[in-house]
């Protein structure tokens, strides 16, 4: 077990929820059409979010593929074909489908195009998300059919966020203490793994049918979310819980949803936040910790500042993964308590991420 002396630090989880739709316009007349092979296909899109998230406001674009065959023997209909919004919010793409008679379509839709690196959706997808900071979504709308009945029929897709969204906030609620982090980071996640699109629709709004999911996560790196390159960007906590999102590397990060491990040592295979820096005394400017009785895997050899390392378990009693379209905040407050005991934490909460979905009517 860690051994970590002379702090009272409470860890807690929350996630806040927001679903997100969008509305048929309802302005266009509808009337009976006999034939499906004139229409062309059509798409639309909306979104709303926070900071770094897709959202309506932000995207521009969305890349599509399609398929005939009902699944069982596909025939290639789109192939990664962008969709742009113009200038006037109208979603177009060039050249234009029209709907194949008598047979059904798949279309699954994606963006950034980037992420997709060339794959298509009908096989794992491998990604590698070097730098945490970017956000992906996916919709999948199975059989479909041009003859619906109404003119100006379109593609309806519901996207769904790929990846698992990490925040951290820092604070100290006692006013006699100097608490100064240096740095911030997240140890022994995977960056890279397969992404597997569903094959029923996005839409559903129970359980995981729709959802899509990883397999072969791999490639342990480290998540940086505050690095003090001087002492000017030394990180004073107040009482106001602070995400980092003022520094360089700082705010939410992106994260490949995977299992999370925790032996009791940080070590080997754990995941574990890891907070940098040293405790003062605010009157004085003593130093509180690190000091002679702390543990020497609490100590950071060379450090400038003479700094110490927590380590906090990613894993706790009620989550043991990151769930895709999951948003994981984990509040740290930093005190001393009256007999410097150990590090200990508070009960974690979870919620649903913000759930970016896009209805094209």
């Amino acid at each position: 077990m860690i051994r970590i002396h002379h702090f009272f630090l409470s860890g807690v989880l929350s996630v806040g929820a927001l679903a997100l739709t969008a509305c048929s316009s309802g302005d266009e007349p509808k009337q009976p059409l006999t034939t499906d092979d004139s229409r062309p296909i059509r798409f639309a899109a909306t979104t709303l979010a926070t900071r770094g998230d897709i959202t309506t406001n932000s995207l521009t674009s969305f890349n599509v593929y399609a398929y005939t065959g009902n699944g069982t023997s596909p025939s290639v209909f789109m192939n990664n074909v962008t969709v742009s919004k113009s200038a006037t919010n109208l979603w177009t793409y060039s050249p234009v489908e029209y709907w194949p008679v008598g047979k059904k379509v798949d279309f699954y839709a994606f963006a950034p195009v980037e992420w997709m690196d060339g794959y298509t959706p009908l096989n794992g997808i491998p990604y590698v998300n070097y730098y945490t900071d970017e956000d992906i979504i996916y919709a999948v709308s199975p059989d479909l059919q041009g003859n619906s009945g109404y003119p100006n029929a379109q593609v309806v897709f519901n996207f769904r966020h790929a990846l698992s969204k990490l925040t951290i906030k820092l604070s100290s609620t006692r006013d006699d203490l100097r608490v100064a982090v240096s740095n911030v980071a997240v140890a022994g996640m995977n960056i890279a793994g397969n992404f597997h699109f569903p094959s029923a629709s996005t839409a559903r709004t129970s359980g995981t049918e729709g959802d899509g999911y990883w397999t072969d996560q791999n490639t342990v790196a480290p998540n940086i979310f505050h690095m003090s390159q001087s002492a000017s960007e030394i990180i004073i906590l107040t009482p106001t819980p602070n995400d980092l999102s003022a520094y360089e590397f700082g705010g939410s990060k992106y994260i490949i949803p995977q299992p999370l491990l925790w032996n009791g040592t940080g070590t080997d295979n754990d995941m574990y936040i890891t907070v940098m820096g040293s405790v003062y005394d605010k009157d004085t400017g003593a130093k509180l910790w690190p000091n002679a009785n702390t543990p020497p895997e609490n100590i950071v050899q060379g450090s400038t500042y003479g700094d110490g390392l927590l380590k906090f378990p990613l894993k706790t009693s009620v989550i043991s993964e990151f769930r895709p379209g999951v948003s994981y905040t984990y509040n740290i407050v930093v005190n001393a308590n009256s007999d410097m005991g150990a590090i200990e934490f508070g009960t974690p909460k979870v919620d649903t991420f913000v759930d970016v979905s896009s209805i094209y009517d």
